[in-house]
């Protein structure tokens, strides 16, 4: 019995002293290898700094107001909304599409939209109803050789091309959860240059 036991102490040694001499020089590899890795220098692509919230580019075209788009306006004059605490963002172009029977305005800003082009994305709440925001946004651009209406629920979108922009208006009724503005209706008005 002692036998085995003085056979398996020695079978036992053995193999540990296999695998030290084994491992041992992979132990020094990966050790130098560390060393000259952490003495590499490495460059790192910097990280694009955040934009400001300011568009990428100004709209250049010109805006030239049809004569049926002027003379809705000015059939509608007294609901018209002026600007007189600028809260609308910069170069609103608010003689092409005015903000009609506005209560509340939740934002405007200028904008680069997808295609990379300039614009400017405005919303606002109304105590008119939708069908008499809709008829004056209705009656503003069903001149635009490109107008289409379409209805998905109960919003209603509104799209066509003036001037060399093309004009998005949605109008639904207003939900004072999402906007937090008490009223009746929520417009919101998407403009980007062509």
């Amino acid at each position: 019995m002692k036998i085995r036991y003085v056979l398996l102490s020695l079978l036992l040694i053995g193999v540990l002293i296999t695998g030290a001499a084994l491992l041992m020089p992979k132990l020094i590899n990966d050790e130098e290898t560390a060393t000259k890795e952490t003495n590499t220098t490495t460059t790192t692509k910097q990280p694009e700094p955040i934009k400001n919230n300011e568009p990428d580019t100004t709209a250049t075209t010109a805006i030239v107001v049809p004569e049926e788009m002027q003379t809705v306006i000015e059939e509608n004059n007294e609901e018209i909304y002026v600007d007189e605490a600028g809260l609308l963002a910069g170069n609103y172009p608010t003689q092409m599409v005015p903000l009609y029977g506005v209560t509340s305005l939740s934002q405007s800003h200028q904008i680069t939209g997808v295609s990379g082009q300039p614009g400017w994305k405005t919303s606002y709440v109304s105590d008119y109803s939708t069908d008499e925001i809709l008829v004056f946004y209705q009656n503003l651009l069903t001149s635009a050789p490109d107008y289409s209406e379409e209805v998905v629920s109960a919003t209603t979108n509104l799209k066509g091309t003036v001037s060399g922009y093309t004009i998005s208006i949605s109008i639904s009724p207003n939900n004072p959860d999402k906007t937090d503005l008490p009223g009746n209706s929520a417009v919101n008005i998407f403009i980007e240059q062509v």
